[in-house]
């Protein structure tokens, strides 16, 4: 599998984990596998402009489990992906979420650089999200 297809595989399946440990029915071991996603030098930009790095980001998890109601939803629809350089690729995403039956939608980019220890063999490096109007 190359680069931009672990990429977009990282995206789709960490969404998938988030919607299970927001919920509560991701165990607890989930966690530490799916931190290894995370690259240590990880920055993410906030909808509203703060940033955080993978610290606060993986802290920010642990803290959320179990903090969502069972029909918390997530769905990615991918956007565009490409490689930017040799290694490193970078992934364009629209994230809906439906929390208490309130929607909402956020445009993110994100950029991946290759990792063999990681889940889907791949590690965010940048996050930035921004929210998108909804009707």
């Amino acid at each position: 599998m190359d680069l931009i297809e672990r990429a977009k595989a990282e995206v789709i399946n960490r969404h998938r984990f988030f919607v299970e440990w927001f919920t509560g029915r991701a165990p607890e071991a989930e966690m530490d596998v799916s931190a290894r996603a995370f690259a240590p030098d990880m920055r993410m930009i906030e909808p509203d402009g703060s940033m955080t790095d993978a610290d606060q980001v993986k802290a920010m998890l642990r803290g959320a489990r179990g903090k969502r109601a069972a029909d918390f939803e997530i769905t990615v629809e991918l956007i565009e992906a490409r490689l930017i350089g040799d290694d490193a690729a970078l992934v364009i995403y629209d994230e809906h979420q439906v929390i208490d039956g309130q929607k909402s939608v956020r445009r993110s980019s994100a950029l991946f650089s290759a990792d063999a220890e990681a889940p889907e063999g791949v590690v965010w490096r940048q996050l930035q999200e921004t929210w998108i109007a909804t009707e």
